[in-house]
């Protein structure tokens, strides 16, 4: 293999790893949700090993200890990944400057996030840890999409002055709204009925009041985000659109079917798939 097929081959390893520790991280949100809405987040009541005798799950732990053991497990093999990816963007010598740093950002907080995971056992999951828990995986989603394309578009370079003042504005904006969506949705899943213990502590907010606030940022999210597509009509923002109506809408049925466990499940993860959405079209629109 000559010397210029050895880079290209390097990159295109890396950029492969870090689509598989992005779909890695969107699913380990699914099983963590599934893990809550089955009523399983106590099935292991200790951490890091299942019970006090076992690091596995056992027998009497039932299938909630399936469950919540399987979900460890995915945490385990994601954080592999994630160390794999490291591995190739140091092996990839032509990476774009920033690509390392936030990998390696990602495998720190792909370990952070099991040391959550530990503690809102411990804590016989506290709300307030489990929402931190399900925000610090929307960060490493939104990390790893910027990867991907820093990896897929090496010679891209920042064109902010070329940009449209409301097109720069608007996009900037964006990630703003979303995470006031996302703590707000936080909020209303930790003071509504799905705490993955019968017995597990909850905010004590008014679901109903919390709900009302978390449709009016999605509302406010939806009208940002078809201003922009009026304006850029590109891809990326009819993507983005397209995920944020289907999101509106599981959202919408969930509540009017008293919160199914398939559509609270599909929530959460189009919620994932949000955020990947709208890092990938700030990222487009501000590298080019």
């Amino acid at each position: 293999m000559n010397a210029v097929q050895l880079p290209a081959r390097h990159g295109a390893t890396a950029r492969a790893a870090a689509v598989a520790a992005l779909v890695a991280n969107v699913l380990i949100v699914l099983t963590g949700a599934l893990v809550r809405l089955t009523g399983s987040g106590l099935g292991c009541p200790t951490w890091p090993s299942c019970t006090g005798d076992s690091f596995v799950t056992t027998p009497e732990m039932g299938v909630h200890g399936v469950v919540e053991f399987g979900n460890r497990v995915l945490g385990i093999v994601v954080g592999l990944i994630t160390l794999a990816l490291v591995v190739a963007v140091v092996r990839h010598r032509a990476r774009p400057p920033k690509a390392l740093p936030l990998a390696v950002g990602v495998l720190v907080g792909v370990g952070v996030q099991g040391l959550i995971g530990g503690l809102s056992v411990r804590r016989a999951l506290a709300p307030e840890i489990v929402a931190s828990h399900f925000l610090v995986s929307m960060v490493l989603v939104a990390a790893l999409t910027v990867l991907v394309d820093l990896l897929a578009r090496p010679d891209a370079v920042l064109r902010t002055p070329a940009l449209d003042l409301r097109v720069r504005w608007g996009v900037a904006v964006l990630p703003v709204v979303l995470t006031a969506v996302l703590v707000l949705g936080s909020l209303v899943t930790g003071s509504g009925p799905h705490a993955g213990d019968e017995n597990a502590r909850r905010f004590g907010f008014d679901a109903g009041e919390l709900t009302a606030l978390h449709g009016t940022a999605v509302v406010m999210l939806v009208g940002l985000v078809s201003g922009l597509a009026a304006r850029l009509r590109n891809r990326a923002v009819f993507a983005l659109l397209a995920v944020i109506v289907a999101q509106g809408v599981i959202g919408g049925f969930q509540d009017a079917l008293a919160l199914p466990v398939p559509l609270v499940a599909a929530h959460v993860v189009t919620a994932a798939l949000v955020v990947a959405a709208t890092a990938h079209l700030v990222v487009r629109t501000f590298r080019a």
